[in-house]
């Protein structure tokens, strides 16, 4: 069952986009793309419904390996994805009766975006710390293309700049993994398995405590790249303004949440072998500076996309310094945060998408009376935004509150009061734009934008999921955040 599941959540996308880009068929590039994106839900959701009954899954010689923290990241995965490939039906379509992109375009873009899912989705299902760190360099591979598939300057500066900044964070969590490897050679030996995750964290009270200590700083700089964490947050504000629109909420919804997932797995592991103190602090220290470093440049945005490429900045904060603060409570907070964020934020950036067509630019300052010219993609937009500043009854409320509660329970109160204001005072700079743009005056003879129903389901179905596990979030939701909890607290 499970490899059968694996299997479609992997090869169809992969093989479905492969089979794109040799046809180069523009009318069914689309359709098909969303039907494989469609096929990889379904099978994430069969694995996560599995995880839950039976408990963590192997397959295919141990190469393989799910649990609890794998299933969340995998089920925002293909969530998002099959919302941002809904949403490109139209927004491709758009920008090539606009002249933006040609027509041959189009099967590039679909069988890229199935390219970069497959690559994703193979970072939480492998079971080999080495094979998870291929997978993220190869997101880093397929999403320059997408980043530069306008062909402007901008745009190719934009993927140049990720591509350079991405490689040399890539590369330093390589050296991490290196370490991590010569850390457990000692215990299991020069095979094959010695990165495997489940080999590792049966062990990781005997492995080498100095070069775990090493290794992990190596890993938090370099996947912390990758999760747009500050300083080496650079490239992030940059990619996503140049990026389509439905690229952009799948890099700042889910791929940014690979890299965390990444520095989760080697936290645990260095828990193990040193102690929670050492890599706690780092963390605490890298959430804090990197949601201190989004408030300026929050408060005096004027690019709508560099604006949400900059809030994802905080955010990847908030879950970093969640995690720092550690115990169950802010470790629970954490995870919510990530669930809540990614749902919001790709909503926000499809909506965002939408809105940028409609005015044909991307500064706020020429955007006039969003709800009124563009209802659904304006009230999303709104609405995402108050989730964001963590207003109840949203669920980064109470992931905030969480995170606070659990500073204060681990006598670390400072430090929690200290990232929620700054993460106030970088939402309120966001609130503060949106709502500006929403109920300003539009301007005389601009006419009403009509979304097709593809389009309007990819804007709204993320932000009505992130309320409906804020206000009545079902038993299995709840049960997959606790086992997550239990796999970072390596029980």
């Amino acid at each position: 069952m499970i490899e059968i599941a694996v299997t479609c959540l992997v090869v169809v996308p992969l093989a479905c986009g492969l089979a794109i880009w040799a046809l180069r068929l523009p009318s069914v590039a689309g359709p098909a793309a969303l039907a494989a994106s469609i096929v990889a839900l379904i099978a994430a959701a069969a694995i996560a419904t599995t995880v839950q009954t039976d408990g963590a899954q192997s397959a295919y010689g141990g190469w393989v390996y799910v649990d609890s923290l794998s299933v969340v990241v995998l089920v925002l995965i293909c969530i998002v994805g099959v919302c941002a490939t809904a949403n490109s039906l139209s927004y491709i379509a758009h920008d090539v009766a606009q002249g933006e992109l040609r027509e041959q375009d189009q099967t590039r873009y679909y069988a890229l975006l199935l390219g970069f899912m497959a690559t994703m989705l193979t970072v939480p299902v492998a079971n080999n710390l080495g094979i998870m760190w291929v997978a993220i360099e190869a997101t880093t591979v397929v999403s320059v293309l997408l980043v530069s598939i306008y062909r402007t300057g901008p745009a190719l500066e934009a993927a140049w700049k990720y591509l350079v900044l991405g490689s040399v964070g890539i590369a330093l969590a390589l050296f991490g993994t290196m370490m991590t490897y010569y850390a457990s050679t000692s215990i299991v030996g020069e095979s094959g398995n010695a990165l495997n995750w489940t080999v590792l964290a049966r062990s990781g009270g005997s492995l080498e405590p100095d070069v775990m200590r090493l290794a992990f700083v190596f890993v938090l700089v370099g996947y912390g790249t990758k999760a747009g964490l500050a300083p080496m947050h650079t490239w992030l504000p940059d990619t996503h303004s140049q990026a389509p629109s439905p690229v952009s909420g799948l890099r700042s919804g889910v791929l940014l949440n690979c890299a965390v997932y990444a520095i989760l797995r080697f936290r645990v592991l260095t828990i193990a072998a040193v102690g929670s103190s050492y890599p706690d602090h780092l963390m605490i220290g890298f959430g804090l500076f990197s949601i201190a470093v989004a408030v300026p440049f929050l408060l005096v945005q004027h690019d709508i996309k560099r604006m949400l490429g900059y809030s994802s900045v905080e955010h990847m904060g908030i879950i970093v310094l969640a995690v720092g603060i550690g115990g169950p409570v802010a470790l629970y907070a954490a995870m919510l945060h990530l669930v809540a964020h990614s749902l919001t934020k790709s909503s926000l950036f499809f909506a965002a998408g939408s809105v940028v067509q409609a005015f044909k630019t991307r500064s706020m300052h020429r955007m006039r009376g969003l709800i009124r010219v563009t209802p659904v993609a304006g009230s999303v937009l709104l609405v995402g935004a108050f989730a964001l500043v963590g207003f109840p009854p949203f669920a980064m409320f109470s992931s905030e509150y969480g995170a606070v509660a659990g500073s204060f329970a681990h006598g670390r109160a400072i430090i929690g009061v200290a990232g929620i204001l700054l993460g106030a005072l970088a939402g309120v700079s966001l609130l503060s734009h949106v709502i500006q743009i929403a109920y300003r005056e539009p301007r005389r003879g601009v006419t009403v934008r009509r979304l097709p129903a593809p389009a309007v389901l990819s804007i709204v179905t993320p932000l009505a999921l992130m309320v409906w596990v804020s206000v009545a979030p079902p038993h299995q939701f709840r049960t997959a955040l606790d086992d997550a909890v239990a796999v970072l607290e390596g029980r």
